[in-house]
């Protein structure tokens, strides 16, 4: 049986949160580390991806009134919102454990136990491909995935009592409409069940799915001296204005 780990590292600021990304991806795919399953929460973010454009996805200006952090995530895609009523969870894997080298199938095997595991917490989840899961055709977890060299990074997320409204305002979605569009088409675990289970709950039940999906012992661990040094290194250079795009790189004369 492969022997896991799992953290959680709590409700981080966006660039403490980004930058573990970067050490935990960087540390699997040198063997510096087991694979991985991490917990995490936000502080109220907004993140674009990889080589979005703050100023044109973003509405800086609500993000500034409402202490809202902007950060720039490692992986692509468009803008998002997250917050500590959002569970994060992550896997880092050597990508032989994917099972496939297909991000498909990779994400139907992820996505799949994932609604396990939220079905065990007593909502009855299941998988929407591509990469969602859903709750009576509504979105309580959003995922995906990339492969870097040898290594795996596959992140979802858990809406615990999450504020539609604050994320559209958040990446610049005014209208009514969409509001109450995105509001029906997504769900909260707070609505589901009630009363809320605990955090070691929401934890166990992801640990017990992921661990029996992929035949895997998963015992609780922390990050190693390499982690912690790459994560210095990735934050010195994500925790800046540069890295986010909110100002133009120096140039020397």
């Amino acid at each position: 049986m492969n022997k896991w780990r799992w953290i959680d590292t709590g409700v981080l600021p966006p660039a403490e949160n980004l930058a573990l990304n970067r050490a935990l991806l960087e540390a699997r795919q040198a063997g510096e580390a087991p694979s991985t399953l991490r917990f995490l929460r936000f502080t109220p973010s907004a993140l674009v991806g990889r080589h979005g454009d703050p100023a044109k996805e973003l509405d800086l200006e609500f993000c500034r009134a409402q202490g809202i952090a902007v950060q720039r995530r490692i992986t692509g895609g468009g803008a998002i919102y997250m917050d500590p009523d959002v569970l994060g969870w992550e896997l880092y894997l050597d990508k032989a454990e994917a099972g496939s080298a297909e991000m498909a199938a990779i994400s139907r095997r992820i996505c799949e136990a994932g609604a396990r595991a939220i079905a065990e917490l007593g909502a009855a989840a299941e998988f929407r491909a591509p990469t969602d899961i859903v709750v009576g055709g509504r979105k309580i977890s959003g995922t995906g995935g990339a492969i870097d060299g040898n290594a795996l990074v596959y992140q979802g997320t858990l809406l615990i009592d999450f504020d539609v409204a604050r994320m559209l305002r958040a990446l610049g979605v005014a209208d009514a409409r969409t509001h109450a569009g995105a509001r029906a088409a997504t769900v909260n675990l707070s609505e589901l069940v009630s009363p809320l289970p605990s955090p070691a709950a929401l934890r166990g039940a992801f640990i017990g799915a992921f661990g029996r999906s992929f035949g895997a012992a998963i015992e609780v661990g922390e990050l190693n001296d390499a982690e912690r040094a790459r994560h210095a290194a990735a934050l010195a250079e994500m925790d800046t204005a540069q890295w986010v795009g909110l100002c133009e790189p120096a140039t020397s004369s």
